[in-house]
């Protein structure tokens, strides 16, 4: 297979989404787990507190993982 400096540029995009895709997604699960143990001691707003945000970092995930499809499927770019 051959691959041209256009197949490595969508590749280097690609893993660029993804590994921005696996920060966002690890910071949300730290926040659940956070608001999780919040939660089990008994600290309800604190629990809430830590999840304030939650909407706005997996919109941000949401985002890149539709990236990285777009990517994917883009057909000016082999």
């Amino acid at each position: 297979m051959n691959i041209t400096s256009q197949s490595m540029a969508k590749i280097a995009a690609i893993a660029a989404n993804l590994a921005a895709l696996n920060d966002v997604m690890t910071t949300a699960a730290k926040r659940s787990a956070e608001a999780h143990e919040l939660a089990q001691s008994a600290e309800v707003n604190g629990a809430i507190g830590a999840l304030l945000d939650l909407d706005s970092i997996l919109d941000d995930a949401k985002t890149l993982y539709g990236a990285a499809l777009a990517l994917h499927r883009s057909k000016w770019l082999p």
